[in-house]
C-alpha cells in the first residue's frame, strides 16, 4: 500500500505546475530510497512533498499514505531512542559488574569491597560527585563518608535516612541552603545497599545544573548496582562466618590434643608461629605460607587417638610404645584430608617427622623428596619442643636448643633451611632474655591473631 502511494506522489509531482516540479529537486526524492534515507531527511520530503500537493486536485489517499509513514517513522525513532537509553544503561552495569568480578579475588575486607565498587561506579558516573556514606559503627546516629566531593549535611542525612527506612532508590532536588556537592549541587540520587536485612552503606550522586537531570535508565542502573554490592558483601560475610567456624574448631580440636598432655599444651600454635617465620624469610607465596600455618597448628592432631599412657609417659618408650606414637603424623593426615579446603597442607601433615637422610616416619623419604613445608614444620617443630619443658627434663633456653638443633643438620634437618632459621632467631634474639620473652609471647599470641582465608587461593 505504501509503495502504491509514493507511486502516485511521483506521479503527481511530475504532473504537477512549474511551482511544484521546481519544488522537489532530485536530491530530495532520492531520499526516499531505503538504503539511504534518514528519518529526519524523510520527514522534510514528505512535508515538501505535502505543500506541493496542498490545493485544489490533492490526492487524498497519497496525503494519508505519506501521514502514515510520518507517524510510523516518529514512533520507530522514539522506539530506537529508547532501546538506545536501555542498551547503555545495561552496559554501565555489565561494565561496573565485570571490573568489581575482575579485581574481586584480590580483595579481603569488606571495606576494600565496597571501596572498588565506588571506584566503578565513579567511573560510569565520572561528570557526578560520588560517595558512599556508611552508618558509624560506635555511633549508628551518625555517618562515615567513603569518597570525596560530598558534604553530608543534615538534609542528605535525612534522604539516606529515607531511602533505607522505604529500601528504595529515590531522587531529590538539593535546596539553596543545603548543598552537598559544594556551592553548586543541585540534585542528588540516593540507593541504598543492603546484605539480606543489613543496610551496609548508602550510594550518593550528586550533579549540578550543567549536568543532565538524573533518568529513570541512571536510577536503574544504580538501583541494580547496589543490589549486586549488596549481594557481595553477603556472600563476603558468609564466607568470614564459614571461615570463623572453621577456624574455632581447629583451635577446639587443637585445644583438645594439648588438654591430653599439660606439657605440650600451646606447641601447635608456637610452631605455626615459628614456620611463619621461616616461611616468611623463604619468601613463599601467600597461598603456601597459608597452608603452612594450617599444616603446623594440625601437625599433631593425630596425637588424640593416641593412648595416654604412652603420650604421657615420663620414662623411656618401649619399641610398641614407639610405634604407636609413630602413628600420629597419619592419624593426623587423615583427619585433615577429610578437608577440601586444605588438601594443599596434607604433606606439611604427613611428613613433619621424615629425616633428610631417610629413617624417618612414616614414609621414609629423603633430601628434597620431602615437601619445603614438612621441612619447615620440622624445623620449628624441633625448637619448641627443645625449649618446652617435658615430663621427664627441663627446657633448653634457645640458645642450647640452636646448638642440638646444629648437630643434627644434614641427617635430622634440612641443611639448607636451618641456617636461615638459626640466623633468623638470632637477629630476633640479640637483645637476650627480654628478646626471647616477646617472641616466647608473640608465639603464644599467634592463634588469636591470626585469620586466616581457608581456601580462598
Amino acid at each position: 500500500m505504501v509503495q502504491a502511494n509514493l507511486s502516485d506522489v511521483n506521479q503527481v509531482s511530475r504532473q504537477s505546475d512549474g511551482s511544484a516540479g521546481n519544488a522537489a529537486p532530485p536530491e530530495e526524492s532520492a531520499c526516499l530510497s531505503p538504503t539511504n534515507a534518514r528519518p529526519s531527511d524523510v520527514r522534510g520530503w514528505l512535508d515538501h512533498v505535502r505543500t506541493a500537493l496542498g490545493g485544489d486536485g490533492t490526492p487524498h489517499a497519497a496525503l494519508a499514505g505519506l501521514d502514515g509513514m510520518a507517524g510510523s517513522l516518529d514512533q520507530l525513532v522514539d522506539e530506537h531512542a529508547g532501546m538506545a537509553e536501555e542498551l547503555l544503561a545495561v552496559y554501565e552495569q555489565l561494565g561496573v559488574v565485570f571490573e568489581v568480578t575482575r579485581r574481586l579475588p584480590g580483595l579481603h575486607d569488606e571495606l576494600q569491597m565496597l571501596e572498588l565498587f565506588l571506584e566503578s561506579v565513579s567511573r560510569s558516573f565520572s561528570q557526578c560527585a560520588a560517595a558512599l556514606v556508611r552508618p558509624n559503627e560506635i555511633d549508628a546516629s551518625d555517618w562515615v563518608l567513603i569518597g570525596g566531593g560530598i558534604t553530608i549535611n543534615a538534609w542528605l542525612s535525612q534522604r539516606i535516612e529515607q531511602a533505607r527506612c522505604e529500601r528504595r532508590t529515590m531522587v531529590a532536588s538539593t535546596p539553596p541552603s543545603s548543598s552537598v556537592f559544594g556551592d553548586v549541587s543541585v540534585e542528588v540520587l540516593v540507593a541504598p545497599i543492603f546484605s539480606g536485612d543489613d543496610f551496609v552503606a548508602a550510594v550518593v550522586l550528586a550533579r549540578t545544573s550543567q549536568m543532565a537531570p538524573f533518568s529513570a535508565s541512571d536510577m536503574l542502573v544504580i538501583e541494580s548496582l547496589a543490589t549486586f554490592c549488596g549481594d557481595l558483601v553477603r556472600n563476603h560475610r558468609l564466607v568470614k562466618e564459614v571461615r570463623d567456624m572453621s577456624f574455632a574448631t581447629v583451635r577446639a580440636l587443637v585445644n583438645a590434643v594439648d588438654q591430653k598432655d599439660p606439657y605440650t599444651c600451646g606447641h601447635s600454635v608456637r610452631v605455626a608461629y615459628y614456620a611463619t617465620l621461616l616461611g616468611k624469610t623463604l619468601d613463599m607465596t601467600d597461598a603456601e605460607l597459608e597452608m603452612l600455618q594450617w599444616a603446623a597448628l594440625l601437625h599433631d592432631v593425630g596425637k588424640i587417638g593416641i593412648r595416654d599412657d604412652v603420650l604421657k609417659k615420663t620414662g623411656k618408650l618401649t619399641k610398641d610404645e614407639f610405634e604407636h606414637i609413630k602413628e600420629h603424623p597419619v592419624r593426623s593426615y587423615q583427619v585433615v584430608k577429610e578437608v577440601p579446603q586444605l588438601a594443599a597442607a596434607l604433606d606439611g601433615v604427613r611428613h613433619h617427622h621424615e629425616y633428610y637422610t631417610g629413617g624417618g616416619y612414616p614414609d621414609g623419604i629423603a633430601g628434597r623428596d620431602i615437601p619445603l613445608a614438612a621441612r619447615v614444620i620440622q624445623i620449628a617443630d624441633v625448637f619448641d619442643a627443645l625449649t618446652s619443658a617435658r615430663s621427664y627434663r627441663a627446657p633448653y633456653d634457645w640458645k642450647n636448643a640452636l646448638s642440638i638443633m646444629r648437630a643434627e643438620s644434614g641427617s635430622r634437618l634440612d641443611p639448607a633451611l636451618l641456617p636461615v632459621f638459626v640466623n633468623l632467631l638470632e637477629a630476633l634474639l640479640a637483645d637476650g632474655d627480654e628478646a626471647w620473652a616477646r617472641v616466647t609471647e608473640r608465639a603464644e599470641r599467634f592463634a588469636e591473631e591470626w585469620h586466616p582465608a581457608l581456601g580462598s587461593d
